[in-house]
């Protein structure tokens, strides 16, 4: 193909199946659907109208800190803070799959 001398000659319909986020970027995209959808309702629309037109999936990658090791209770220790940490992330992402 000589795409220099055909630049804007056609379109190319590109409509994926699925879109796959990591959480940095979903995160965002959540609030935004968030606050899109209290917007209409505030409209005195329906808020389930604000949807994405694929199927998203959210995927949640972070680094885990190990604050202990070597020892019988170092999982336990080590989920604990995790959850402690990320609890108000976790919480919206539970919200939002909802």
């Amino acid at each position: 193909l000589d795409w220099s001398n055909q630049a804007g000659a056609k379109e190319v319909a590109f409509k994926p199946a699925r879109v796959i986020m990591q959480d940095m970027s979903g995160g965002p995209c959540i609030m935004d659907l968030s606050a899109m959808r209290s917007a209409v309702q505030a409209l005195g629309k329906d808020p389930s109208s604000v949807n994405p037109l694929v199927p998203v999936d959210l995927v949640i990658d972070h680094s885990v800190i190990a604050d202990e090791a070597g020892n019988p209770r170092a999982l336990s220790m080590n989920m604990k803070k995790e959850f402690e940490r990320n609890r108000e992330r976790f919480a919206l992402f539970k919200w939002a799959s909802q």
